[in-house]
């Protein structure tokens, strides 16, 4: 693996209007696939549907912002410098209960095909094919499953 830097506000950016703006901060690629970092600016009352990553450790650091975070049926209210550890396996979502745009950095060990999939959302949004139950058949094609409503 070479050394990786990344200046703030770059990296692959993809755009799901009125919810979040997504962007591949680090790639699988870069590390062989040990880990990838996402970054997600959540608009206010956003969040995805509960879900698990099947073959996925998740770390959240919580940017900016107001968040609820429910990991394995527990509720976490997490404000900027917050921190949280959803192991693989574990029931989970978040939203932005604050009234303005938060900001989520995340981590998946190992990458997986966690861009993939983000891809495959993306697409399936521009299309305007992106509803719950296409995130749902989307998901599951990449080792995840969404397995009930946002909060």
């Amino acid at each position: 693996m070479k050394p990786v830097h990344v200046t703030d506000g770059h990296g692959e950016r993809l755009v799901f209007p009125r919810a979040i703006e997504l962007s591949i901060i680090v790639p699988g690629s870069v590390s062989n696939g040990a880990f990838a970092i996402f970054e997600d600016i959540v608009e206010p009352g956003i969040g995805p549907a509960r879900h698990i990553h099947r073959s996925q450790d998740e770390v959240f650091f919580v940017l900016d912002g107001d968040f609820d975070l429910e990991i394995d049926g527990q509720l976490f209210h997490a404000n900027a410098g917050d921190v949280a550890y959803v192991p693989r396996g574990t029931v989970h979502t978040f939203k932005n209960v604050g009234g303005h745009k938060g900001r989520l950095r995340y981590t998946f060990m190992h990458a997986g095909e966690s861009e993939a999939m983000v891809r495959a959302f993306f697409e399936a949004s521009q299309c305007g094919k992106l509803g719950p139950d296409r995130m749902a058949e989307i998901a599951l094609q990449y080792d995840q499953e969404f397995i009930g409503p946002a909060m």
